[in-house]
């Protein structure tokens, strides 16, 4: 492979359980080699959800790879159709998760890339 790319199989790739809401991701920052943007994929079964939470810096691209998913942006709800995209500010708080009986599948991309950047709010 050239050195001006990198690939990755995302159905192939080792899935880790997150830090703080144990939802499964793979960790495409890590698995490319992304120095701008950290890029994951995170898989929510039936009954998962990421911690409510919000950024200090990072900006975020939400988008749903598979679905109808679901997110809760501030005190909002949303059912999200397969395909959207959604631009969240830092401060925002924000929490995606599957009340439903279908695997939602995100591709979430936060940038610049600060590490450990989320606080968590609280769950419901």
């Amino acid at each position: 492979m050239s050195e001006d790319y990198s690939a990755l199989d995302v159905t192939e790739a080792d899935r880790t359980p997150s830090a703080s809401s144990g939802t499964d991701h793979v960790d495409l920052a890590a698995e490319l080699g992304c120095t701008e943007m950290r890029p994951k994929v995170w898989d929510l079964a039936p009954g998962d959800a990421m911690s409510y939470h919000r950024q200090r810096e990072q900006e975020e691209l939400y988008y749903v790879l598979s679905g109808p998913a679901r997110i809760r942006i501030g005190d909002d709800r949303l059912d999200v159709s397969e395909g959207t995209a959604i631009r969240i500010p830092p401060e925002t708080p924000r929490q995606v998760f599957n009340d439903t009986e279908e695997d939602h599948r995100w591709l979430i991309v936060g940038a610049p890339p600060a590490e450990n950047d989320g606080e968590v709010i609280g769950e419901d």
